[in-house]
């Protein structure tokens, strides 16, 4: 049930906005680095498809949140989204994602982070401080 709440929260979400995941460098509104962060190792991008992990530290304002996640690819292209919904889901959580080599290429990834709080009638929405890591080739 919270996914296909959080996967509604969304719609709602891209459908009100642009339509999009949000591009690299693009005025998006206001900066929370007070809410949270996100975060990714670096790691080596495998052949196919496989799943990479990130993770969420988040300090919300008081109410119900929604937190949705972007992995952003070199050279701005969207790869990945998900989202969180309080209180079904903890405020610090490790989560996966799924990329295919044939469909991204080396290089550096942005994790980017819109947290939205409803509190009553009160409704406040920010993003993270967005954060970067490498999928790099192996190395022999």
């Amino acid at each position: 049930m919270r996914r296909t709440l959080a996967a509604g929260l969304i719609t709602l979400a891209l459908t009100a906005g642009s339509g999009a995941v949000p591009a690299l460098g693009a005025d998006e509104g206001e900066v929370h680095p007070e809410w949270g962060m996100t975060s990714a190792p670096n790691a080596v991008l495998k052949k196919g498809c496989k799943y990479y992990t990130y993770s969420y530290d988040i300090t919300p304002p008081e109410g119900t949140w929604n937190l949705e996640t972007f992995i952003i690819g070199p050279g701005g292209k969207a790869l990945f989204n998900d989202a969180f919904l309080g209180p079904y889901d903890p405020e610090q959580n490790t989560a996966r994602f799924r990329i295919c080599k044939p469909s991204t290429r080396y290089g550096r990834f942005t994790i980017k982070a819109k947290l939205s709080v409803q509190n009553g009638r009160e409704y406040v929405e920010g993003w993270l401080p967005p954060s970067t890591f490498r999928l790099h080739r192996r190395h022999h």
